[in-house]
């Protein structure tokens, strides 16, 4: 199928695909140990939650995860959202999905300056330089950000985005076996910051935040300044690194290390840890050592990105961060961030101010995140 990528939905580079107007739409995360489904009605402000779904990846017959083959988790994935297509009445067709890791880049560059029609024409020239792809494999976005002069030539400040074919590809074939009609390939950075921009509609211009969407195989960094995203980066230590640690460690199997990793969570006081210990509670020791391992790695990922922003200029400083994906449900893992951080650290409630949504379980809220903002993309909403 070929996709349209030369124009720009709402504020942010997405992968647009042409010929849908319906304004009706699904979101759909499509992640790798879950399927998360989220439909909203109405605008900003005045979202209204319709309905939404969370499924397990990995389970044989709606038991305990085992480990399943790239194919294998391909067929369960589309059979989940083909079921869940059919199973009610005013379920859209229209679906807006994302992608996200190795296989996507996103850059802040400078092009020469050009009308909106003449970087469309020569976008693949410009962007070569700065793609670690081939440029004939990627379907690019971008969005100009702003005009400035650099050594006497007018310049313009864009953002560009580049996924491979293969990855985008491999959504829409997904989503059509389960019959859906694709409407946008976005990026889960950027759906994200819609969910920022949305429920933090107060927040005071001058504000930086760094969010933390730590999935089961990656986690997606973005530094969002004036409701743009300024710094964005994938990394594959995730929730997956911290089961596959406490299985290492304790000497058990994957359903055991996920009941383990959500029944003790992190020790963070000195109270906590002296209690573990007087009760010779080892389990939960050796469990909070090993989430604590791979989260110091996260940290350091996190450090890394705030030194480097703080580069680029002395007022360039962030001032909260935010969680979220299911890892963010790990026991102890805000306290955690905030103490070795030495910032103010909270999950991200991808449902602050959307209606209808009393009955979505707390746990579910930072899991749904990506899903929440894709649903508030709009087919044909490209400005």
């Amino acid at each position: 199928m070929a996709l349209d990528i030369s124009e720009l939905l709402d504020k942010l580079p997405p992968l647009p695909i042409p010929g849908i107007r319906s304004a009706d739409s699904i979101g759909i995360d499509i992640g790798t140990s879950s399927v998360k489904i989220v439909q909203l009605k109405g605008g900003p402000g005045k979202y209204h939650l319709v309905r939404y779904s969370v499924s397990a990846v990995g389970g044989q017959g709606g038991e305990e995860k085992v480990e399943l083959s790239p194919e294998e988790k391909k067929a369960q994935t589309t059979s989940i959202l083909k079921n869940y297509r059919g199973s009610g009445k005013g379920i859209p067709k229209n679906a807006v999905s994302s992608v996200s890791g190795n296989s996507v880049i996103v850059r802040h560059v400078k092009f020469s300056k050009l009308t909106r029609k003449e970087l469309s024409k020569t976008i693949k020239a410009e962007a070569e330089p700065y793609i670690p792809f081939n440029i004939e494999e990627v379907f690019i976005g971008y969005h100009p950000l702003k005009d400035i002069v650099e050594d006497g030539k007018p310049k313009m400040e864009t953002v560009l985005v580049a996924a491979k074919q293969d990855l985008v590809l491999q959504r829409i074939e997904i989503l059509e076996g389960a019959g859906f009609k694709p409407a946008v390939i976005d990026v889960d950075a950027f759906a994200l910051e819609s969910v920022y921009e949305s429920t933090l509609g107060g927040v005071p211009p001058e504000e930086t935040a760094l969010i933390a969407n730590i999935g089961s195989s990656q986690t997606n960094f973005m530094i969002i300044e004036k409701g743009v995203s300024m710094v964005v980066k994938d990394s594959p230590v995730a929730g997956a690194s911290i089961t596959k640690t406490i299985m290492k460690n304790l000497g058990v199997d994957l359903p055991t290390a996920e009941k383990l990793k959500t029944a003790h969570g992190l020790l963070v006081t000195a109270q906590e840890k002296e209690d573990a210990l007087g009760q010779g509670n080892k389990e939960a020791i050796g469990v909070s050592n090993s989430i604590a391992s791979v989260a110091k790695s996260i940290t350091i990922e996190i450090k890394k990105l705030v030194e480097f922003y703080g580069m680029q200029g002395a007022d360039r400083l962030i001032n909260r961060i935010f969680i979220t994906g299911g890892s963010a449900n790990i026991k102890n893992f805000v306290p955690y961030l905030s103490r070795e951080l030495n910032l103010p650290v909270e999950k991200l409630n991808p449902f602050t101010g959307i209606a209808g949504c009393e009955g979505v379980p707390e746990e579910h809220h930072p899991t749904l995140a990506v899903a929440v903002g894709l649903a508030m993309r709009r087919p044909g909403d490209i400005k």
